[in-house]
């Protein structure tokens, strides 16, 4: 009689793990799609164009710790339009320690610059342009396995000049841009 309990106690929490599991799965799906259509609203809303570049770098059965740089209220929006693979935000106090869990999930980190959603205005603010342009350009991924454990802290640095190489000059940028306004 015991081991038909353990084997009962086996298959159910088997069956437990596979429940839960597929309860998960379907939980992130319906997410995924919410967040979708929400980004896509928000975007048309907002009269914003995506012009994206480099869609090539992404791999669509790979997983990627992404990174960009913020301009306004409309970038995460913008970020799942331009992207189109499942994402999980962080704090930005956890930013430091992402190159550290990118080499430890073996994940590879997707730097993505993001332009010209500062120029947008919030809703029922001034009237937004018909057609306001943010350009997304995303970069090679880079893989924080390849950096020796010296380097780990360097790593930041290399993905922040990715991400800005792709800026205009600060000569090209407007007052407000430059201030933060």
């Amino acid at each position: 009689m015991t081991n038909s309990l353990d084997i009962i106690a086996l298959e159910a929490g088997e069956t437990s793990r596979v429940a839960f599991s597929t309860i998960a799965e379907l939980a992130s799906a319906i997410c995924e799609e919410h967040l979708d259509s929400w980004s896509h609203r928000m975007l048309q809303e907002a009269g914003i164009h995506l012009e994206v570049t480099g869609r090539e770098h992404i791999r669509q059965n790979e997983n990627y710790i992404v990174m960009s740089n913020r301009q306004s209220r409309y970038d995460i929006p913008v970020l799942y339009q331009a992207l189109g693979i499942p994402m999980q935000m962080v704090e930005t106090k956890e930013i430091a320690g992402l190159p550290f869990k990118a080499r430890l999930s073996g994940k590879q980190i997707l730097p993505v610059t993001i332009d010209g959603t500062q120029q947008v205005p919030a809703r029922g603010q001034l009237p937004a342009s018909p057609e306001n342009t943010a350009r997304v350009t995303i970069s090679a991924p880079i893989d924080p396995a390849k950096c020796s454990s010296e380097r780990m802290d360097g790593l930041i640095t290399v993905v922040k000049d990715a991400i800005e190489r792709h800026l205009p000059a600060p000569s090209e940028l407007s007052t407000s841009e430059i201030s933060g306004v």
